[in-house]
């Protein structure tokens, strides 16, 4: 009888997170994107603007598709509706800052604020309700620089490069860690690892 229901209890623990675990090499490729991308904006600082400005908007495409990539593959609960969310405004940021060239430093310095609050905290809900340490961490750390930079606005395109970069480096970090963490529920769905994602 026990070894009947157990397949059950699994089922209902950690759906989303087996689910997720499929996709576990999207989280990889999203996690060496930002972490290039953070290392490209501290050791070319000579490079013009324009140029470092085009590839932010690149790590945020590949963000948005790859948290897209997730939406699809992934979860069919409440809580794949966040990832489509987060896919959704990364890619429209984006497309703000490559389709609009002309915007104003400031303006700029907003858009990437507001945008790195949002997917913030789209990923603190997703990881509420899937109980990841990892991702909470990613999702507070995105909120933490993106209110930094809406309330400090004023050190321009400079400060907004730095930080950003910064944030990039950490957060490929994290999504490298959570990529590996959900390739051994992959390789192991009953393991224990997968409870915390």
């Amino acid at each position: 009888m026990s070894g009947t229901n157990a397949p059950a209890t699994l089922e209902g623990r950690f759906p989303m997170v087996r689910r997720l675990a499929a996709g576990w090499w999207v989280f990889l490729v999203r996690g060496i994107a930002a972490i290039l991308f953070g290392l490209f904006t501290f050791s070319t600082p000579g490079l013009t603007l324009a140029i470092i400005i085009g590839f932010l908007a690149a790590w945020m495409l590949i963000d948005g598709f790859g948290t897209l990539y997730n939406a699809i593959k992934g979860p069919a609960e409440r809580q794949g509706f966040w990832f489509w969310l987060d896919g959704i405004v990364s890619i429209l940021a984006a497309a703000a800052i490559l389709f609009a060239p002309g915007l104003a430093e400031i303006t700029l310095v907003y858009v990437v604020g507001f945008w790195t609050i949002a997917i913030g905290i789209f990923r603190l809900i997703v990881a509420f309700r899937i109980g990841s340490i990892l991702l909470g961490l990613l999702g507070a750390l995105a909120v933490f620089c993106g209110v930094w930079l809406v309330m400090n606005p004023m050190p321009g395109l400079l400060a907004l490069i730095w930080i950003v970069g910064f944030q990039a480096l950490l957060m490929g970090g994290m999504l490298l860690a959570f990529g590996f963490r959900l390739r051994k529920v992959a390789n192991d769905p009953h393991g224990p690892a997968a409870e915390r994602g």
